[in-house]
């Protein structure tokens, strides 16, 4: 029994000694993302897209508008009305089909060019922990990481060397 617990108390002292010379890093990729200068091109691309929908649903918003002033007047006939309120009905289908499309397509641009500036950037993170002997570097948006040593934090590093490699 004396046996057993020296071998754990042993095993215990050695895992600890093992963690404590662990070199600790953290990295903002959000802050990559939005302060590198492909980043910021990206963001312009994607509210360059949601603004091109926004106009195009306001086109649509706007035909609604008319044909249901339109389908108020008491100048139509019962037929005309009729015509008009299946007019209408068909637009806000189509509209709702086309925000829910519209959300769809902005989604997946979205995801695309997150995935590609995430794999461009990870290489850098890796030869800038390696370069300074990290163990591990925590990736602040997901860790729940509440304080740090801001010498740890290699955020602005990385952004200086993407920029560099990626500014093409």
């Amino acid at each position: 029994m004396k046996k057993t617990l020296v071998i754990v108390l042993t095993i215990l002292a050695v895992s600890v000694t093992g963690y404590a010379q662990a070199k600790i890093g953290v990295i903002n990729p959000q802050k990559v993302v939005s302060e590198t200068i492909r980043g910021k091109q990206v963001k312009a691309k994607l509210e360059k897209l949601g603004d091109q929908k926004q106009v195009e649903i306001k086109g649509m918003e706007d035909g609604i508008k008319k044909l249901e002033k339109e389908l108020m007047s008491p100048a139509l006939n019962a037929d005309a009305k009729e015509k008009k309120a299946v007019d209408l009905q068909n637009i806000r289908t189509n509209l709702k089909r086309f925000v829910e499309d519209a959300q769809k397509e902005f989604q997946v641009q979205y995801q695309k060019e997150m995935q590609t500036l995430y794999k461009e950037i990870m290489p850098i993170i890796e030869k800038i922990g390696a370069a300074k002997g990290f163990t591990i570097i925590f990736d602040l948006s997901n860790s729940g990481i509440s304080y740090f040593d801001k010498t740890i934090d290699i955020t602005d590093e990385v952004i200086k060397a993407y920029d560099q490699k990626y500014s093409k």
